[in-house]
């Protein structure tokens, strides 16, 4: 193994923005993802912003002991774009020592997380300086390493993006289905639909590692589904008490009620892990009068998801009231029409879970990876 320190591989990058010809702005997510700005730039001086271009790195240390991740990535697209001087830009120094690509890997690591929040101990505010973030230790093995490792990672990235485009087309096809079956007539509530609404425990409960008994929170609310990886566990007797009041069984609805994800939803599964399953208060819970309105309801709330934010009601934190959660109005659809969408819109569900669950799978796969970095040689 050979250890090399950051600031013998790489060196800082400040072009400004000074003829405007660039306008497209963009940030770095606390997910190591470039985004759109969402910075009101009416009347903003883009020159005083700093070009990223292709194989360049941007990150902002800021914060990075708070959040315990590291903002960064690597910009791969052709055309130039804008990032605020809040963010470091930088670039390797030499392509034939260390590939940007393999760099990136090692950033998304979670060690390289825990050193960023660890160093940082002796600032109020998290934050670290650049020259502290040079004082990280990173693996270079040979190139053709290098190159070998990247190659695996990149197929499995390319596969997860593969079946997230088909996921999208998969859920594009169940909303026009879902569509097609509403009106203006019949409004009912929802609260007609259930046998019960209610959310999840108002209070904490003690962990107990690899206990099997999960206590899911809005986070594990993502692409559709409910997601244990990582997921709190806690002692079989808080979980006895808090399942009396969720009580989730298969095909119950989840939706995130509390933060910026309000309006997050996933059904439950028919599997053991179910009935092993309680929530957080940042989850509510629809338990449909009947399972044929499981697939109804989820399409619902899925397309409802912006009304539920306005909804919301809070200061510091915005919440979703069970009461009005009740209120909101539905379209009565006949049974028989029903039986029609859930004949249709399963099997495209399932087919969709199908490529959700590989995608966890294949996640784990690039997180076994990430791992082998700090030991490779050669």
């Amino acid at each position: 193994m050979s250890y090399k320190k950051l600031s013998e591989l790489v060196h800082l990058v400040d072009i400004k923005n000074t003829d405007c010809k660039v306008t497209r702005v963009i940030g770095v997510s606390i997910t190591k993802n470039f985004i759109p700005s969402v910075a009101n730039l009416n009347g903003v001086d883009l020159t005083k912003y700093n070009l990223i271009k292709k194989n360049q790195f941007a990150c902002k240390l800021m914060s990075v002991g708070r959040d315990l991740q590291l903002p960064i990535d690597l910009y791969k697209e052709d055309d130039l774009a804008l990032i605020s001087s809040a963010y470091y830009v930088f670039e390797v120094k030499d392509e034939n020592e260390i590939l940007p690509d393999y760099l990136n890997m090692w950033f998304r690591r979670k060690e390289t997380d825990r050193w960023v929040g660890y160093i940082s101990g002796g600032d109020v505010r998290g934050g670290i300086s650049w020259d502290m973030f040079l004082e990280m230790e990173v693996n270079v093995p040979s190139i053709e390493k290098q190159r070998e490792i990247v190659a695996q990672y990149q197929a499995v990235a390319n596969k997860i993006k593969v079946n997230e485009q088909i996921c999208e087309k998969l859920d594009l096809v169940c909303k026009n289905l879902y569509k097609d079956i509403i009106s203006n007539n019949n409004i009912i509530i929802l609260n007609d639909l259930c046998e019960l609404i209610t959310d999840g425990k108002h209070g904490d409960c003690e962990d107990s590692v690899n206990s099997g008994f999960y206590f899911l929170s809005a986070k594990d609310i993502r692409n559709d589904t409910l997601i244990y990886k990582d997921a709190r566990q806690i002692t079989e007797n808080d979980f006895l008490q808090t399942h009396k009041r969720t009580n989730l069984k298969p095909g119950d609805i989840c939706i995130v009620s509390t933060g910026a994800t309000i309006g997050r939803v996933s059904i439950a599964p028919d599997s053991e892990i179910t009935f092993k399953t309680t929530f957080q208060k940042s989850v509510a819970l629809l338990k449909p009068s009947n399972k044929i309105y499981s697939l109804y309801l989820f399409y619902f709330i899925k397309s409802n998801e912006q009304l539920l934010r306005e909804m919301a009601s809070g200061t510091s934190q915005t919440n979703l009231l069970l009461g009005d959660l009740r209120n909101m109005e539905i379209n009565s659809i006949d049974f028989q029409t029903l039986t029609n969408f859930n004949s249709k819109v399963e099997p495209l569900f399932l087919r969709k879970q199908f490529f959700v669950n590989q995608n966890q799978k294949l996640t784990q796969l690039q997180s076994l990876l990430l791992s082998r970095l700090a030991t490779l040689e050669g």
